[in-house]
C-alpha cells in the first residue's frame, strides 16, 4: 500500500483557507493563519517561511477542526478561547460577547476623564460586565479605584471571575448577580463612596453613592437580529445585543437606575448604536442627566455617550 504523503504546512493551510472562504467569504487567510500559528506556537508573519514544515498527525487534526469551525461562522476568538482587549489577553468564549474595538474607546474614555480619578478611590460599577474586560482594565489602569461588576448571567460573572484571576485583580472587584443596578437602593442614606463601599464589600445587597457607571448594554434593534453577522447571531449571547424593538430597551431602564446610584457629579459612560446618538442623548437629558456627550468611533459613527449627574 502506497504511503501517505507527509502534510506540509503550506498545502494543509491552503486547503483550509479553500474551505473556509467558500462557506464563510470575509479574512479567510487571515483566520487560518491566526488558527495556525496558535497551533505551532509561532508567530502569524512566520508561516510563510514555514510553507515546507511537515506537520505531525495531531496537528493535522488540529487545524482540521479549527478550519471546520470556522467555515461554520464560530468566530475565531471562541475557537482560540482568548482575545485582545487594551494590549492584554482575556479568556473568550460563548459565555459573554467578544471584546471589540468601540468598547477599548470607552474605556479609554473612561481613563482620560481626569475628574473621575481625583477622589483617593472612586466607586465604579461595569453594568453587564461580560467577559470583565472594561473593569478588569480600569482596574488595572486604576488600582486605586474600587469595581464593581453586574451581569444578569451567573456564567458570564463566572467568566469575568477567571479573568479577574488572570490579571490579579480579583481582590478589588465585587461580582454581584443582578439585573442592570437592580441591587442598588433607589433610596439612600450613603453619601459618600467610601461609605457605599464599605456596605458593598459586607455583602450587602443595596449599594449606592457610585463615582461612575460604565456600561456596554444590549443596543441591537430585534428587527435587526436576522440581518447580524453568522459569527454574532449563531454563536454570542442573544441577551447581551438584543435591545428590543427600538433597541434602547434595557438602556432606558440602565439611565433610570444610573441617575439613582450615582452621586450627584457621578458620571455615566455607555456605548450605543451607531444610529442612536439622538436618542439616547434625550433619553438622557429626560432622566436627569446633565453635560452629555457622544464620541465617535474610527469610522466616526457615534459609538459612546458620557453624561454626569
Amino acid at each position: 500500500m502506497k504511503a501517505k504523503a507527509p502534510s506540509k504546512l503550506g498545502s494543509v493551510l491552503a486547503a483550509g483557507v479553500a474551505r473556509v472562504q467558500a462557506a464563510t467569504p470575509g479574512e479567510a487567510r487571515l483566520k487560518c493563519e491566526w488558527l495556525a500559528s496558535r497551533i505551532l506556537g509561532c508567530a502569524r508573519l512566520e508561516l510563510s517561511a514555514r510553507k515546507d514544515q511537515i506537520l505531525s498527525e495531531p496537528q493535522v487534526r488540529q487545524i482540521a477542526a479549527g478550519v471546520a469551525r470556522l467555515a461554520a461562522g464560530e468566530p475565531l476568538q471562541y475557537i482560540q478561547g482568548e482575545a485582545e482587549f487594551m494590549g492584554r489577553v482575556f479568556i473568550c468564549d460563548r459565555r459573554a460577547l467578544i471584546p471589540r474595538p468601540e468598547t477599548e474607546q470607552l474605556t479609554a474614555w473612561m481613563l482620560e476623564d481626569a475628574a473621575l480619578w481625583q477622589p483617593p478611590a472612586p466607586l465604579i460599577a461595569d453594568v453587564g460586565a461580560g467577559s470583565g474586560c472594561i473593569v478588569i482594565s480600569l482596574a488595572l489602569e486604576r488600582p486605586q479605584g474600587r469595581y464593581v461588576a453586574t451581569d444578569t448571567s451567573a456564567a458570564a460573572l463566572a467568566l469575568a471571575r477567571a479573568n479577574a484571576a488572570r490579571h490579579g485583580t480579583a481582590a478589588r472587584i465585587r461580582f454581584i448577580a443582578c439585573d442592570l443596578l437592580s441591587a442598588v437602593a433607589p433610596k439612600t442614606t450613603l453619601q459618600h463612596s467610601a461609605e457605599c463601599w464599605n456596605v458593598v464589600t459586607a455583602g450587602a445587597a443595596s449599594f449606592a453613592g457610585l463615582d461612575a457607571v460604565v456600561s456596554n448594554p444590549p443596543y441591537v434593534r430585534t428587527a435587526d437580529w436576522a440581518s447580524l453577522d453568522r459569527g454574532v447571531r449563531d454563536f454570542e449571547p442573544r441577551a447581551a445585543l438584543d435591545g428590543g424593538a427600538g433597541g434602547l430597551t434595557i438602556v432606558r431602564r440602565l439611565m433610570a437606575q444610573a441617575v439613582q446610584a450615582l452621586k450627584p457629579g457621578g458620571v455615566f459612560f455607555l456605548e450605543i448604536g451607531e444610529d442612536q446618538g439622538a436618542a439616547v442623548m434625550e433619553l438622557a437629558s429626560a432622566a436627569g442627566f446633565r453635560e452629555t456627550q457622544l464620541r465617535q468611533d474610527l469610522a466616526g459613527k457615534d459609538r459612546m455617550m458620557r453624561a454626569v449627574k
